[in-house]
């Protein structure tokens, strides 16, 4: 054990910062609940300007993640891995923080798509057991009925057999098809190649619903929960793992406006589907617990860094990788979706306003 100790002014700010976020979550999701009791009929007619605003505030925490990635997490990248390459005494110029922030970033991608594509693969087997299933129930009641009469002669059977059968089949293969038509945001789930953070709880509610209908229903619900906390858990763990004060709470306001944002978006989807309170509350939950996990991650494995010299080589690894997310979920989860390409100008002053912001904050924390 080293001679350093545990900066106690740094845990107490990353605990409260774990509190304010994880609060600023819960109330922004809950938040459009009451909106929706008091002015429904305004925000249905309003819905594209608010829908515009949430996109601008989006690009706004996309340039407060840019100024926090630029600014401060990749310099701090690179002096943890210039200790920890001196303790070692190695002398290699390589860039090695560079590397692994780059792992991360990837990394995000090949997941992403690996479970994306897992996922569609357990949901066409279980939409091709439920079609075989419905499949065997074809014949309605009311001519199974007729069969069992008596006085059906040969002839009314060949006739209903070759006329009446197909023409049941038929029916039942449309109302199937309709039934299992799925919705749009079905669909957008399926088609749209959106990251897969933007996979909405409710969907793991739906799956969880159907019981014990198909074990794979319930393996694509983890798959859900898997892919919302992989984003949410790195998001926080860049926090938990800053050693100076003034950086957890810089990152506090970051974090906390994207997350807050998100949930707020979250929140206003599930009322105008007019989900159950229920699933709202469970969304809400889970959302605004992903970032708190990964803050105690984070936590823990930098209170070990000040304890112990061999905890720095995970420290920084972890810091690098986290960055690297930070990264996809700037370039991928907010810019590429929110901009357009650079059409918007408001947006891009929006992402700049944002940079410029955390250009001035860092400014004025590190004199």
């Amino acid at each position: 054990m080293s001679e350093s100790q545990v900066d106690m002014d740094v845990v107490v700010a990353k605990i409260i910062a774990l509190l304010i976020i994880t609060t600023i979550s819960v109330l922004c999701g809950l938040f459009p609940c009451r909106l929706f009791q008091f002015c429904a009929q305004r925000l249905v007619k309003k819905k594209r300007t608010l829908d515009y605003m949430i996109s601008s505030l989006k690009c706004f925490s996309g340039g407060i993640f840019l100024g926090v990635c630029f600014l401060h997490l990749l310099p701090d990248t690179r002096l943890k891995f210039g200790e920890m390459l001196t303790q070692i005494r190695s002398h290699s110029e390589y860039p090695v923080a560079e590397l692994l922030t780059m792992a991360g970033f990837f990394g995000v991608i090949f997941t992403e798509h690996g479970i994306r594509s897992l996922y569609k693969k357990l949901q066409e087997i279980t939409d091709r057991e439920r079609s075989e299933w419905n499949d065997s129930e074809i014949l309605p009641t009311s001519h199974s009925e007729k069969l069992d009469g008596s006085e059906l002669d040969d002839q009314s059977i060949n006739s209903f057999t070759k006329e009446d059968l197909i023409q049941s089949h038929e029916t039942h293969d449309k109302s199937f098809t309709s039934s299992e038509k799925p919705n749009k945001d079905d669909l957008d789930i399926e088609i749209e190649p959106a990251p897969l953070q933007d996979l909405e709880v409710k969907k793991v509610v739906s799956e969880l619903s159907r019981g014990g209908e198909s074990s794979k229903g319930q393996m694509r619900s983890a798959l859900f929960i898997t892919a919302l906390s992989f984003h949410g858990i790195f998001e926080g763990m860049v926090l938990g793992l800053q050693s100076v004060e003034s950086n957890a709470w810089t990152l506090c306001f970051a974090i906390g406006l994207h997350r807050g944002i998100l949930a707020f978006a979250m929140g206003l989807q599930h009322m105008r589907n007019e989900e159950k309170h229920s699933t709202m509350i469970f969304s809400i939950s889970s959302f605004s617990l992903l970032a708190a996990v990964g803050i105690i991650i984070g936590l823990v494995i930098s209170t070990g860094a000040q304890l112990y010299v061999d905890v720095n080589v995970p420290n920084a690894i972890l810091q690098s990788i986290a960055t690297g997310t930070l990264f996809y979920i700037i370039f991928f989860d907010i810019l590429f979706k929110e901009l357009d390409g650079n059409k918007d100008v408001k947006k891009m002053s929006c992402v700049f306003v944002g940079f410029s912001v955390m250009a001035i904050i860092f400014a004025v924390t590190r004199h």
